[in-house]
């Protein structure tokens, strides 16, 4: 059994990496990245499901980019992290958005907010950073109304064929002693996911394997054109990789889960 002092040192190394992650506060809600590219297929997705209107809370915000997309479709948005480099990332997003929300530095476990005050709850990229995510899910769920809308989007530890390459710039780091900042990752399935979000009581689960795009190359990053060219390709035939999205292809090489539901 872990003991408690285990796991206070384990939380603050996880929340100074995360501080480290997010230290470049700079805005990235309009950068040209694979990233926000695979913002705007997401932001696809859930705006089919999204009430018309409503109070919103991404837990787990980071950079709050879903969110400010959220704040500029007109929602009342509320942001929630640990970090504090995070939030002010987020905030550094929303100016450039010239959009509004409430940003709150709290706890994922312990939510600071009543019962049943969210129309919609989200996550990104939040879950699979956990080894047991079970009392996050059941405070996201807590905190939404009935008939409310609970979102997440998973980046599990698997294959995919985004990060194909990452093995690259690991052997870099390696040889030239660069420091390597790694974070945990479950490697979700899509029943476990499933499983998770019924066993919180949510009707209506839905969760299917996305993110079937051209590989991160680590080196060649570097340089803005490629990342740019890169991207401007993978938009010209954005209806093809978006076609592989709930497919066995998907499944195999994707680089995320959609998963959504409804609270009863």
């Amino acid at each position: 059994m872990v003991r408690q002092e285990e796991l206070s040192i384990m939380a603050h190394n996880t929340r100074e990496f995360w501080n480290r992650y997010w230290n470049d506060q700079s805005p990235t809600l309009r950068a040209r990245t694979m990233t926000q590219l695979l913002d705007r297929i997401k932001f696809d997705y859930l705006r089919a499901i999204l009430p018309a209107t409503g109070r919103t809370l991404e837990v787990g915000c980071g950079s709050a980019r879903l969110s400010s997309q959220l704040a500029m479709a007109g929602y009342r948005t509320f942001c929630l992290d640990y970090s504090c480099n995070a939030l002010k990332a987020g905030q550094a997003n929303y100016l450039v958005a010239r959009s509004t929300g409430l940003f709150v530095a709290g706890d994922t476990f312990r939510l600071p907010f009543r019962d049943g005050v969210f129309d919609v709850i989200l996550s990104t990229g939040l879950l699979e950073h956990f080894q047991d995510p079970s009392p996050i899910v059941g405070e996201m769920v807590r905190v939404l109304r009935r008939g409310g809308l609970f979102y997440s989007d998973i980046v599990p530890r698997k294959f995919s064929l985004f990060r194909s390459l990452d093995w690259v710039g690991n052997v870099k780091r390696a040889v030239t002693g660069e420091r390597i900042d790694t974070f945990y990752e479950r490697p979700f399935t899509s029943c476990e996911i499933v499983d998770l979000l019924k066993g919180h009581g949510l009707m209506d689960v839905r969760v299917f394997p996305a993110g079937v795009v051209p590989p991160y190359v680590p080196l060649l990053y570097r340089s803005q054109r490629l990342r740019e060219a890169e991207v401007a390709l993978v938009e010209r035939t954005q209806r093809f990789w978006k076609g592989l999205d709930g497919t066995w292809l998907a499944e195999w090489l994707g680089f995320y889960y959609f998963a959504w539901a409804t609270k009863p």
